[in-house]
């Protein structure tokens, strides 16, 4: 399972994005912003490639507020993601 320690602490998304997989499936979370309102965007899709090398067609995405606690929210997002799909990932990746 993906932990909360696994994502980093909040003010490296003030200035950086995150990429990570879990037994094949990837994710990426970000600080977003539209219309001035900031948020974190969850993505997640299947491995080996990498966000940019996969078609957006195969990426799930969900936004969260950008506050520390979403950090949380977000980690459980990611493993009911994974549980959820969890033989449409690519075996043998981790």
């Amino acid at each position: 399972m993906i932990q909360r320690k696994d994502i980093l602490a909040f003010n490296f998304y003030k200035k950086e994005k995150f990429t990570g997989s879990y037994k094949g499936m990837r994710y990426r979370i970000e600080k977003s912003e539209q219309e001035k309102e900031t948020y974190f965007l969850a993505t997640i899709w299947p491995g080996p490639y990498s966000y940019a090398a996969t078609d957006s067609a195969l990426k799930t995405e969900k936004t969260f507020p950008f506050k520390e606690e979403s950090l949380n929210e977000i980690t459980e997002y990611l493993n009911a993601s994974y549980e959820a799909k969890k033989d449409d990932w690519p075996t043998g990746i981790s």
